[in-house]
């Protein structure tokens, strides 16, 4: 029985292991850069953020795709600025597309935003039409938030 027990358990760990990441891309589609706010549910470790050169298309927007993708020399490193011990910021430029949390089984986001003019508008949720932006979930915890001019 405890045999039993230990392989079941080892198993849904392998399991639990094994899950898809949380990835989350924004794509700046406008003429202009957009600074993004992140606050998080907890102090994280945050690195780099990879940023793209162009719109990467949807296709490319998961793990493995975004990988190669990146090792083609068609992305690069940014730094995050600090904003306090929970949140950072960072500036998008114009038709570039940034992955925000990389390879992360916990989504550690409390809200991610810009603003456009005074409105305050949320990455990854429907907002009003005064946000222009559209959002797609992909089946593999992939949600792409595109901003449009």
């Amino acid at each position: 029985m405890k045999i039993n027990s230990l392989i079941i358990l080892a198993f849904s760990s392998l399991i639990i292991s094994c899950t898809p990441a949380h990835t989350l891309f924004v794509k700046n589609n406008t003429q202009e850069r957009i600074e993004f706010f992140v606050e998080l549910k907890e102090k994280v470790p945050i690195g780099d953020l990879v940023i793209c050169k162009e719109l990467v298309p949807d296709e490319k927007l998961d793990h493995k795709a975004f990988i190669e993708y990146d090792k083609e020399g068609k992305c690069y490193q940014q730094k995050i600025t600090a904003v306090s011990k929970t949140s950072y910021k960072f500036n998008l430029p114009e038709h570039y597309t940034v992955n925000i949390v990389p390879n992360n089984s916990v989504y550690p986001f409390h809200n991610i935003y810009y603003f456009t003019g005074d409105k305050k508008c949320f990455i990854n949720v429907e907002n009003g039409p005064e946000c222009k932006q559209k959002v797609n979930k992909l089946p593999s915890l992939v949600s792409i938030t595109e901003i449009l001019e």
